[in-house]
């Protein structure tokens, strides 16, 4: 009878710990009943500022897009646009800063259009008069470029070809350029052109403008998105950092933790019994 009172009391200590850690998640149950409501009611007003923020997003992201498209499109204008050079590509972008070329010709352009130009045919060989060339010369000082319309073709006597060019407007340009151009020296052929298109280019293209308008927006983007990479790198740590901090809460619990779970599922007075039991058998 004695060996069978004490497996009891051995045995009544694990059955109450294990109904104790059974119980233990008890507490939260409850709150996770009322969750729903609360989302329920919670979801009504969070709704409206979450559309909000995705709108905003997707703005800020399209502003972003298009910013870059931009930037690529200024930056490939540029590399067909060298300040003293043409680009070797087939195809010019030549804006155009000054009026020596206004006039009444079809294909006359003023200040501020964007000429494009193409490769010259067999090396510069072969232009007719009339051709409208891009060519580099020395204006103020400084190596520039230069499109004129070939008004005279010439031959020297070593048998080369000599092109002599004039601008349209008569005022600015009154006479013939006073060197002729070889078909070496021809950078570019006149195909069309937009007017006033090329203002900003010569904008962009003159002193450090470049800086400020690519080059800085650029470096500001770069830094407002490195930001947004560690705020949801930081976001993703402190979640991490929470689950683990209520784990561990969840797993030291303190005596009286324990002693008040006990009593809210009924597990102190199975235990007090028992300990009564054990002090009637050992009388």
């Amino acid at each position: 009878m004695e060996e069978e009172k004490k497996n009891e009391l051995e045995e009544t200590p694990s059955e109450v710990t294990s109904e104790v850690e059974t119980a233990t998640p008890a507490p939260e149950a409850a709150p996770e009943a009322e969750a729903p409501e609360q989302e329920k009611k919670g979801d009504k007003k969070e709704k409206p500022m979450t559309k909000k923020k995705r709108i905003a997003n997707a703005i800020l992201l399209g502003v972003q897009i298009a910013f870059v498209v931009i930037a690529m499109v200024i930056c490939i204008v540029m590399i067909l646009n060298p300040k003293t050079d043409v680009s070797p590509l087939g195809i010019k972008l030549l804006p155009v800063g000054s009026n020596s070329m206004e006039g009444d010709n079809p294909d006359s352009f003023s200040k501020g259009a964007l000429v494009i130009g193409k490769n010259p045919p067999n090396g510069g060989e072969g232009l007719a008069v009339g051709t409208i060339i891009t060519f580099k010369q020395k204006i103020n000082g400084k190596d520039a470029l230069n499109t004129h319309r070939i008004v005279r073709i010439e031959t020297d006597e070593s048998g080369k070809t000599l092109y002599y060019t004039q601008g349209d407007n008569r005022q600015i340009s009154p006479s013939v350029d006073t060197e002729p151009k070889t078909p070496e020296q021809v950078l570019s052929v006149y195909y069309t052109h937009f007017d006033d298109i090329g203002y900003p280019l010569l904008w962009i293209r003159d002193g450090y403008h470049f800086i400020y308008v690519i080059i800085i927006p650029l470096a500001l983007l770069l830094i407002y998105n490195i930001y947004l990479v560690a705020q949801i790198v930081v976001e993703a740590k402190m979640k991490k950092a929470k689950a683990a901090a209520a784990a561990t809460a969840r797993a030291n619990l303190s005596d009286e933790e324990i002693f008040r779970l006990m009593q809210e599922r009924g597990l102190l007075d199975k235990t007090q019994d028992a300990e009564k039991k054990d002090n009637t058998d050992g009388e």
